[in-house]
């Protein structure tokens, strides 16, 4: 056991030396206390990864030597095998090997294999089991352990668990304080998951006196947003206020007469352009806000939120010297918009009162009011009105019930068989019921005589299912369905919109929201690629065949027709657009084009994307 433990050590090393190879991709950049913790993360990391392998290869104890030495020699160099390739995909794509990835380079329509690559790997199979062959012969036959090297093996077991518990807790500490130059080293390791716990955090930080560091010039960062400066309005031409009004997992197929009718007659008055296959660009209110305040997807959060890399559309409203006045239901810190999007807003409204998810909509909706009848009207407004009452299938008990029959919502006791009907007629209700706010929400942008110089939009962070699918899901974050990811969206602005409604049967994201209003409300004169990844709306869209969408922990490339899922694990399923798996062969093309947008902005130098509408 020792001897095994001793080749477990050695092989430590090895993988923390292949690992130095993850930090010297182009547009690295650590500080000193970056690289100090890389170097506990990575060791600490090995540590425990490699105990686990140890516990697994345990009872080859009881084979005879020569076949458990072909063993551990397979396993082993078949993890540093895995490691070193690794480090290759993670320098093309900024993000590490999975299923997904394997399945795309072997299927034969994105990469071919000269025989030269082929043999390569051979040599380097050889290699390596040869070298975990000699490691094992040096071990069994050459190594005594003697007191003294035994007291290294200690020594150097106790230095690593306290790698782990350290990096653990410094990085607990970091994240609690956005300190980037820490948490950025997660992105860089491979199945890292270092420990986070704000209650812990928030035990030694009573007075909750947390600060949060954002650093203009972001130096630590491991992205490249945006690709060029922003050019804004340099004809001074006039600027338009902008809202955003946004209902909490609200369904498509909710925006209407007899559900919303207040909003629904709003738009029809304001010739509003309603576009009738749009998606979140998730099925989580995490990526469903970021895309639709960044311009990009999802699977950016993680490393924005380690940098806090603030929205280009809000610090663009700010650099034009908006009035800006962000109302959400919900805590903003949860998820960290905070700390993401909003993060250069000084005395930003964290939350509402505690109360109902009814009661913090009201008061978001009386709050908007007061703040904008004192708004300086000298200057551009834009406002941000986040509801929640949909998402808690809440409404006060006064509220008149007009859906019936209506039941209580118990997640415990949903299922496959659960009829959706009085727990529809629930959400339904919520929905009629934050309809009912946004009408004063209306009345004062009329009474205000602001309408005319507003471009207003409406839309849901992500859909809600009331198992639509009959797959036994209810909610959100579960799949990316229509069910879950298509949200109604309506544009409304009182000059002409006939190029928007070339669009409007079109498939369109979230992340199209930020490069329209940014090219032709804010007249930034960049590049839209310099700084999304989505379209303009006003140009038709005549060759996106794909949406990438996402939530904390997978993403989807979804098609007209399929769904091509890859879970938290890496591991990659091809579905219908019902959520059952087909046997048919994805197109790799589209999902090779998907992967250049996730790694779009971790790659210095480039400053275009191919095959966009711009």
């Amino acid at each position: 056991m020792k001897k095994l433990y001793l080749f477990v050590l050695i092989n430590i090393l090895i993988s923390s030396i292949i690992a130095i190879r993850f930090f010297f991709v182009p547009g690295a950049s650590f500080n000193l206390v970056g690289i100090a913790f890389s170097v506990f993360a990575v060791l600490g990391h090995f540590f425990s990864a490699y105990l686990l392998l140890l516990i697994v290869c345990t009872p080859l104890l009881w084979f005879k030597p020569l076949i458990r030495n072909i063993i551990l020699a397979i396993l082993f160099s078949f993890f540093q095998i895995g490691l070193y390739v690794d480090t290759i995909v993670f320098q093309q794509y900024r993000f590490h090997i999975n299923q997904s990835v394997l399945s795309m380079v072997f299927s034969g329509q994105v990469v071919d294999f000269s025989v030269l690559t082929y043999f390569l790997m051979f040599v380097l199979i050889a290699v390596s089991f040869c070298a975990e062959c000699f490691i094992l012969y040096i071990v069994n036959n050459k190594l005594i352990l003697p007191h003294k090297k035994s007291r290294i093996v200690l020594l150097s077991t106790v230095f690593l668990f306290s790698s782990f518990l350290i990096s653990h807790v410094v990085h607990m500490i970091a994240f609690y304080y956005a300190y980037s130059p820490i948490m950025v080293v997660k992105e860089y390791i491979p199945l890292y998951r270092p420990f986070t716990s704000k209650k812990i955090m928030s035990f030694f930080d009573e007075k909750g006196q947390r600060k949060v560091v954002y650093s203009k010039d972001n130096s630590n960062a491991s992205v490249d947003y945006p690709k060029n400066p922003l050019v804004i309005n340099p004809q001074n031409n006039k600027l338009k206020n902008i809202m955003f009004i946004v209902l909490d997992s609200w369904r498509y197929d909710t925006f209407s007469e007899d559900i919303s009718p207040n909003t629904f007659h709003f738009v029809k008055q304001n010739n509003g352009v309603i576009f009738n296959n749009h998606h979140s660009t998730g099925n989580a209110t995490r990526t469903g806000i970021f895309g639709l305040f960044y311009g990009i997807p999802g699977t950016y959060w993680d490393s924005f939120l380690r940098n806090s890399i603030p929205s280009l559309f809000i610090t663009t409203l700010q650099k034009e010297n908006y009035n800006i006045g962000i109302f959400t239901s919900a805590k903003v810190t949860a998820p960290e918009f905070d700390r993401t999007a909003f993060v250069t807003i000084k005395n930003l409204r964290i939350s509402s009162n505690d109360g109902s998810a009814a009661s913090r909509d009201k008061q978001i909706t009386d709050d908007w009011l007061a703040w904008y009848k004192r708004r300086d009207t000298s200057k551009p407004t834009f406002s941000f009105l986040f509801y929640d009452a949909p998402h808690a299938y809440d409404f006060p008990d006064s509220f008149p019930v007009k859906f019936k029959p209506i039941g209580d919502l118990n997640y415990m006791t949903l299922n496959n068989d659960t009829d959706p009907l009085p727990i529809f007629n629930r959400y339904k209700q919520s929905v009629y019921y934050d309809d009912s706010l946004l009408q004063n929400v209306y009345d004062e942008l009329a009474k205000s005589n602001s309408l005319d110089d507003t471009i207003l939009i409406i839309t849901g962070d992500h859909a809600q299912e009331m198992n639509d699918n009959k797959l036994g899901f209810w909610g959100h974050n579960g799949n990316y369905t229509d069910a879950q990811t298509k949200v109604p969206f309506i544009i409304i602005d009182a000059s002409e919109l006939e190029h928007l409604k070339n669009n409007r049967s079109k498939m369109t994201s979230h992340e199209d929201v930020i490069p329209t209003l940014m090219k032709h409300y804010l007249y930034v004169k960049n590049d839209i690629s310099d700084y999304s990844t989505g379209y303009d709306l006003f140009n038709p869209i005549t060759n996106r065949n794909w949406l990438l969408m996402s939530n904390y922990s997978s993403y989807a490339v979804r098609t007209s027709e399929n769904i091509y899922f890859v879970n938290r694990l890496g591991i990659s399923h091809y579905m219908d657009l019902h959520n059952r798996e087909t046997d048919e062969t994805p197109n790799y093309q589209s999902i090779q084009e998907a992967m250049n947008h996730m790694r779009y902005f971790f790659q210095p130098g480039k400053n275009s994307l191919k095959d966009k509408n711009n």
